[in-house]
Parts: C-alpha cells; sequence; structure tokens
C-alpha cells in the first residue's frame, strides 16, 4: 500500500516536534536513531530526509554525512575520504572534482565512478536542502564553521550576543566613508571618473545613439531563478555584443558588495553574513535606484537586473523611462506611510521639461525590454543556499520565494507595458535556459503550452513554506513525472547506483587507511 506522501511528512514533523520536546525535558533519550525518521516512498532503504539532531533544530547531519548516510555507510568513521570529498564538493573548493577523479584512480572503470559519485553528490545537496528552510542560515554556519573554525563555539556564541553593539558601532564609524565611496561607485558606473586599468568592469564610457533609441532592459526574476546565467546569452545577441561594455548595468547586489560597511562586518567572518546583507539593503538598493535615474535622464543603454517583485515600483519606472526624453527625472520620497496609515508610493518626480535646441535631432524614446526568468521555486532555494555558501551572500528563504511569487503574478501585467517581452525557464539541472514565452510590440504573448505552467506554479507557491512538500498545495508537482524531486532524487535506479558506489567506495578507503 503507497503511502500518502502529506501524511507521511506529517507525522515525520510531529515526530521531530515530540523528539525535541522530550529531549529539552529529559536530556536523555536520542530520538535521531528513530528509524521513522529516514523513509520516504520510493526510497525506502536510503536516508532522504535529513536528520534533527540536537535541540532547538540548530544542529543536523551534517551534508557530507547525510551524504555517507544516501550510500548506506552508517558511520562516517567507515568512509572519511567520501565524507571529505563531499565537504569539499558542496563549497565548490579548488580542485574537488580532480580530488575526486583520483580517488577511483586506481580503479578500471575510474571515469564512470567519477561522473556518478558527482552526480550522487548532486542529489544528496538537493535532498539534503530541501527541508527545514527556516533554518537555512545554521545549515549554511553549519558548513561553513566547519571549514573554518571547527572547535570555536564560545567565539559564535560571543559574535551572536554582540551583534547589535558591533553593527551599531561600525555604521557610526563609516558613515561619512559610505557616502562618498557610494558616489565614486555611481560615477564609476555612469562612466563620469576614469577606471584602473587592472580593474574589471561592466562599464564603460558611452557610445552616441545615432540610428536608434536607447534601450531599457529589464532583468527580472526570483531571487536564485538564475538571471545570471540567461543575461551572458542576451548579450551575445547582435544588439548587445557591440554595445554591452558601454551599457550601465543597475544591480543593488553590486552595491551592497562595495559597500564600506558590508566589507568591515563581512570581513570579521561569516557570523553575521544575513544579518549583515539586511543591514545594508536599503543603502544599496537606493544607490541603485540613484544610478537608474541618472543614467535614463542622460540617455544610456541600461540593463536593470532585479526581481521586479514590487510592481508600483515597476511600473512608475517604465512610465518614467517612456517620458524621459521629454523632462528630467529624480528619486521620489518612495514608500511612506503617514500618521494615519495612508500608503504613499512616489519613487520618481520630474524636474523640469527638456528644452530642444534649434536644430538638434529630437530625441527618441526609450524602447524597454522585459526578460524574465522563471523556475521551479525549490531548485532556485537549493540554488541560494549553494550561492551563500559559496560566496558568502545569503537571503532568507521567505524573501527568496516571495520574490518569486510576486514576479510570476506580475509578469503578464508587465507583458502590456513593454514593447518586448521573453520568458526563459531554467528548470533544467544540465543544458541552457528555454524560451517559453515571447511578445513583440503591440502583439500577445506566445507561450509553449508544455513549459507555461511552471509560470502559473510559481504564482501559487506558498512563501512560508519551511520544505519541498510544504512549497505547493496538492496536488504538488513534486511528485509529478518531469519533477526533480520525482525523476532523480526519488529514480528507481537510484538504489542501484549507491550500491555500486558503496562497493568501490568501500575497496578505496581500505586500501587508504
Amino acid at each position: 500500500m503507497h503511502t500518502d506522501p502529506f501524511s507521511l511528512f506529517h507525522r515525520i514533523s510531529t515526530r521531530c516536534s515530540d523528539a525535541l520536546s522530550a529531549k529539552e525535558s529529559k536530556g536523555s533519550k536520542d530520538h535521531t536513531s528513530d528509524k521513522s525518521f529516514r523513509y520516504w516512498p520510493g526510497c525506502e532503504t536510503r536516508t532522504v530526509l535529513p536528520l534533527c539532531s540536537v535541540s532547538f533544530l540548530t544542529h543536523y547531519t551534517c551534508s557530507w554525512d547525510h551524504a555517507a548516510r544516501q550510500m548506506g555507510f552508517s558511520d562516517r568513521r567507515e568512509c572519511p575520504n567520501l565524507c571529505k570529498l563531499a565537504f569539499d564538493y558542496i563549497r565548490k573548493s579548488d580542485g574537488c572534482e580532480e580530488d575526486i577523479y583520483a580517488f577511483f584512480a586506481g580503479e578500471p572503470d575510474a571515469d564512470t565512478l567519477f561522473i556518478k559519485l558527482v552526480e550522487e553528490f548532486e542529489r544528496c545537496i538537493l535532498s539534503y536542502f530541501a527541508f527545514h528552510w527556516k533554518h537555512a542560515s545554521h545549515m549554511i554556519s553549519q558548513v561553513l564553521r566547519a571549514e573554518s573554525e571547527p572547535k570555536k563555539k564560545l567565539k559564535h556564541i560571543v559574535m551572536a550576543a554582540t551583534r547589535e553593539q558591533r553593527f551599531e558601532r561600525v555604521t557610526k564609524n563609516l558613515k561619512v566613508a559610505r557616502v562618498f565611496t557610494t558616489l565614486l561607485e555611481e560615477m564609476k558606473a555612469i562612466g563620469l571618473v576614469s577606471l584602473d586599468d587592472s580593474q574589471c568592469t561592466d562599464v564603460m564610457v558611452p557610445m552616441a545613439h545615432k540610428d536608434r533609441s536607447p534601450v531599457l532592459l529589464f532583468m527580472g526574476g526570483g531571487m536564485g531563478a538564475g538571471k545570471s546565467t540567461v543575461l551572458k546569452d542576451i548579450l551575445k545577441e547582435p544588439l548587445w555584443a557591440g554595445t554591452s561594455g558601454n551599457a550601465v548595468v543597475i544591480e543593488a547586489d553590486a552595491f551592497k558588495e562595495s559597500d564600506v560597511i558590508y566589507k568591515a562586518l563581512s570581513s570579521r567572518g561569516h557570523h553575521d553574513m544575513l544579518q549583515t546583507a539586511e543591514l545594508v539593503h536599503q543603502s544599496s538598493t537606493d544607490a541603485a535606484s540613484s544610478l537608474l535615474v541618472t543614467a535614463l535622464n542622460e540617455r544610456r543603454d541600461v540593463i536593470m537586473d532585479g526581481t521586479l517583485s514590487w510592481v508600483p515600483f515597476v511600473v512608475q519606472t517604465i512610465t518614467m523611462a517612456r517620458n524621459v526624453h521629454r523632462r528630467r527625472y529624480r528619486m521620489g520620497d518612495g514608500y511612506k506611510v503617514d500618521e494615519d496609515g495612508t500608503v504613499t508610493e512616489k519613487y520618481w518626480e520630474q524636474i523640469d521639461e527638456e528644452q530642444e535646441q534649434d536644430g538638434a535631432k529630437k530625441r527618441r524614446p526609450y524602447r524597454i525590454e522585459l526578460v524574465g526568468v522563471v523556475c521551479d521555486a525549490y531548485l532556485a532555494v537549493i540554488r541560494g543556499i549553494r550561492r551563500a555558501i559559496m560566496c558568502r551572500r545569503a537571503v532568507r528563504v521567505n524573501s527568496q520565494l516571495k520574490s518569486h511569487k510576486r514576479f510570476a503574478d506580475a509578469f503578464m501585467t508587465y507583458c502590456q507595458l513593454v514593447d518586448n517581452a521573453r520568458l526563459y525557464s531554467t528548470n533544467a539541472l544540465e543544458g541552457p535556459p528555454k524560451l517559453i514565452g515571447w511578445k513583440d510590440k503591440d502583439k500577445t504573448l506566445l507561450v509553449d503550452p508544455d513549459e507555461i505552467s511552471c509560470l502559473k506554479m510559481v504564482g501559487r507557491l506558498n512563501d512560508t513554506a519551511d520544505s519541498i512538500f510544504e512549497l505547493y498545495r496538492r496536488p504538488n508537482p513534486a511528485f509529478e513525472a518531469g519533477s526533480v524531486w520525482k525523476d532523480i532524487i526519488l529514480s528507481p535506479s537510484r538504489l542501484n547506483i549507491q550500491k555500486e558506489l558503496k562497493y568501490s567506495i568501500q575497496k578505496v578507503e581500505r586500501l587508504r587507511e
């Protein structure tokens, strides 16, 4: 009899809560050894759910231990080299894949084993980070702590306890320096100051637009959707191939990473990674907005990379771009709440009307294009967590889910306001993004009927979900054919691959003892 996945997940969650309560009250019995934590339909002989291990859910079965359990090892001491390979792979440390290949170098089918182990590591990551999203920061910190300071628990406690005072002190000391460095970054981006030849930049001196309208390209999609991957392909197109170096690329994250306060706090370790990003979020957003309005006033080609999740901001920005050839603009007051609770949103305001000089060529209006990127939000969460581990740049999962939901809901509205729109799907784990929707001028949006359902699916996700099983209402697409969870994590062939890997790993581990 096949067990209902949602009922089983509810029972697992309940048992986890009961185990934690018992652990906190008695401090004796370790409920994590209970087999009921481990099983999932379709993969009954391997751990798929990461096990809760200590009180308050702040520690988990390590991701590298999880990989060992997936292949049937009950104790990491049976496969220390495998655990190290898994640990290095999840961090994408230099030479990690070369080390995996060297591990099997003495085996006759080393090439095949290498490919199978890398694919199994990917499956382990996809399953390990599919749960406990409310505690994602703890899972990320667990990996980073193991990398740098495995035994300095007291330091982590002190850093957490003194966070507010440290943030306040650093912000106060660097307040003036931040103003000047942010202004300098804006001037560099717009091309008003020279750049060091030794530094690489996305923005250079502008070119005159003689025979065409300037272009404003919106790159939109939830956090972790894969916008950067799609943008690389867009910049190879004829329009951008010759001008991409002269386009102003506007991305709030770029200002965040150059913020002196962000740098100062990040240099002290990963302990406050999430809080540091949130501390400088507003200032980096303001800097990006300032650069945007300056670039439009100067009639530069502009690429605006963001989630486009807040409809009023995007609509007002499009309105500004439609009129900026007649009037100049500046930043408005933004989002304001009056004492009586009235909300006012004014992101841009007109300065004056442009005066055309006698004999001057009439200024062309902006051509506005939209490139949207959509993917299963589950994959985006995994990408976000992995990026946090590799790049030390994290966001809260619920904020990430909201950005996906809001963009999916708003995409059709945006299509009516722009001159050209395209929608890409990045659901494929390997291979290029897939074009699933396009619109030219006043025509209706043409879609791939087999793929556009992804946009509708993301639009109805649960942005408070704590796991893949809470992400969508029934029927959950995670259990349908074609999904990553169904076809890759719960693949019937996976068990045989794990057995083959375990046999070969045991041989190599014995030789290395």
